[in-house]
């Protein structure tokens, strides 16, 4: 008698959304992750910024709006019914995304520090996805980031344990298109060349579009060469390094593209 294989086990994936209106935009590049996965358990996280809301309790806030530089006042009573709006649309696409994907999902809002609350998220799921900051004005002006006619995914690859978590994620996100992905490895990645071969090949099954050595990796030099390949988001391990609240608020603060931390990734389906 064939013995049954074992049941998955559930992987978690939270989305970290914002006042920002671009939940629709961000939930669309996840799509591929979720692909048909039944295992999958996606949880979405509206994050009220406690920084934003203190901002909106000053007399008034000034916008300065991109498209006819005009200056609009918001008082906290008008943040709150801005607020309340986002963070129903961003509920009702995260509910269209589960059922395009057919994965179960659960959503709640949060309030208080970015940082603390991207913490304690991170380290409940395998796979946690979230946008940069915005300021003030960028978050309430409405106005949509404007897609990249040819995304690309930068990977970094650290070592051969958590290499195979973030390729296997990063495959998933670039629908399987190997071509679109550009691996920034570390001098650590490089010391055993063979089994980086082997490696790209367990996990992608073909050559990556570009890789490239990082002299080294810390928050500062991983930052700019993001910058400088024009990502449209990084895949990276959640390692202890980069869960350390100085390293995720720059992170945070000074990249244009959506981070995917991978914490547990099976390299199944």
């Amino acid at each position: 008698m064939t013995a049954s294989p074992p049941d998955r086990a559930t992987r978690r994936v939270a989305v970290v959304l914002g006042p920002g209106g671009s939940s629709r935009n961000l939930l669309d590049v996840i799509l591929p992750l979720l692909g048909r996965d039944k295992a999958i358990e996606m949880q979405g996280v509206f994050l009220e910024e406690a920084e934003l809301k203190h901002a909106a309790e000053l007399p008034f806030v000034k916008e300065l709006c991109r498209v006819t530089f005009s200056v609009r006042e918001f008082n906290s009573e008008e943040f709150d019914r801005v607020l309340a709006l986002r963070m129903r649309n961003a509920q009702r696409a995260l509910s269209v995304l589960a059922k395009r994907a057919g994965v179960t999902h659960s959503f709640h809002n949060v309030r208080g520090s970015a940082i603390a609350l991207l913490l304690e998220t991170a380290s409940q799921s395998d796979i946690t996805v979230f946008e940069p900051a915005r300021t003030m004005a960028a978050a309430m002006s409405g106005r949509p980031a404007r897609a990249k006619t040819r995304p690309r995914i930068v990977v970094v690859v650290d070592n051969l344990e958590t290499g195979e978590r973030v390729l296997t994620a990063a495959r998933h996100l670039a629908s399987g298109d190997a071509s679109r992905l550009t691996v920034l490895l570390t001098p650590t990645a490089v010391q055993d060349p063979v089994a980086l071969e082997r490696l790209f090949s367990d996990a992608l099954s073909s050559r990556p579009g570009f890789s490239r050595t990082l002299p080294r990796l810390d928050p500062d030099s991983l930052i700019k060469a993001v910058l400088a390949e024009g990502a449209s988001m990084l895949v990276i391990a959640a390692t202890p390094e980069f869960l350390e609240p100085q390293a995720l608020g720059l992170l945070r603060q000074r990249l244009r593209c959506p981070i995917c931390l991978v914490r547990h990734w099976a390299s199944y389906g």
